[in-house]
C-alpha cells in the first residue's frame, strides 16, 4: 500500500488538462523548484505542459484557493509567502482536527486494522532506509508521512472529519517547503510517529490525541519560527 496523497482528488477534474496541469504545478509547489516569492508565467507553464493556456488558468485558479499561488489581475502569479503567525494558527487547527482523527482510530482499531498498520509501518521503515540525507530533498519523505497517516485515516472510519483533515496535509507541506526546503523525518519525527503508532495500537485514545497534537503544534512552531528567523517578506 502507498498512499501518495491523503486527500481525495475531485472526480469533476481527474483525467483533464486542467487537472494535469493543477497536479503538476501542485507537485513542484510541495517537492519541486517553485519557491516562495517565484513569479509563474502563465505563458511559460503553457509551453511546459503543452496546453493551452486556459487550462493553466484554472490550474492556478484552483492552487489560488488552496492558499498556494496569488493571482493579481493585469500583474501576474506568484507563489505566496503567508505571515508566520498565520502559518502558526493553521497548525493550531490542523493539530486539533488530525488529533481527533487519531483519537477515533485508537477508539475504532480491531485486529484486521492493527495488521494493515503494521503493513504500512513495516513498508516506511523499508522505504526509508533507502531514501536520502537532508539536503537532497528527496520527496520520499512527504509521501510517507501521508501513507502513515492515510491508514491512520482509514482505521479511524470518520469520512467527514478524516476529510477536513485530509485537506490540511498538502498545506502543511507546502508550509514545510517554504520553511526547510522539504519534509525529513528527524528523530524527533520518527520518535513521535512511533508514540502515535504506539497508542493506536493499544487502543489508548488520549495518548494517540495528545501526541498528535503535541507533533503538529512542534512542526507550526518550527515552522514559524524559520520563516521569522529568514524574515521572507509575506503577502499581505
Amino acid at each position: 500500500m502507498f498512499v501518495i496523497s491523503v486527500a481525495q482528488t475531485a472526480g469533476n477534474h481527474r483525467g483533464t488538462r486542467a487537472e494535469q496541469a493543477y497536479e503538476s504545478l501542485k507537485t513542484r509547489l510541495l517537492e519541486g523548484d517553485l519557491d516562495p516569492g517565484d513569479t509563474v508565467s502563465v505563458t511559460a507553464l503553457s509551453a511546459q505542459l503543452d496546453c493551452s493556456r486556459v487550462p493553466v488558468m484554472e490550474a492556478l485558479k484552483r492552487l489560488e484557493g488552496d492558499g498556494f499561488i496569488r493571482i493579481v489581475p493585469q500583474v501576474g502569479c506568484r507563489v505566496v509567502v503567508p505571515p508566520p503567525d498565520q502559518i502558526r494558527d493553521f497548525f493550531t487547527l490542523f493539530a486539533r482536527a488530525e488529533a481527533s482523527v487519531a483519537g477515533f482510530a485508537a477508539a475504532r482499531r480491531n485486529q484486521d486494522d492493527l495488521a494493515a498498520l503494521d503493513r504500512v509501518w513495516n513498508d516506511l521503515e523499508a522505504q526509508l532506509e533507502r531514501a536520502d540525507g537532508p539536503a537532497s530533498r528527496d520527496p520520499i519523505y512527504r509521501r510517507l508521512n501521508l501513507m502513515f497517516f492515510g491508514q491512520i485515516h482509514a482505521i479511524a472510519r470518520s469520512p467527514i472529519a478524516a476529510g477536513l483533515a485530509a485537506g490540511m496535509w498538502d498545506r502543511s507541506d507546502f508550509y514545510i517547503k517554504i520553511a526547510f526546503g522539504s519534509l525529513y523525518f528527524s528523530r524527533d519525527v520518527q520518535a513521535s510517529q512511533r508514540r502515535i503508532r504506539r497508542a493506536i495500537v493499544e487502543g489508548a485514545v488520549d495518548d494517540a490525541e495528545r501526541h498528535v497534537r503535541q507533533f503538529l503544534d512542534t512542526v507550526g512552531e518550527r515552522v514559524a519560527h524559520r520563516l521569522r528567523s529568514n524574515k521572507v517578506a509575506a503577502d499581505r
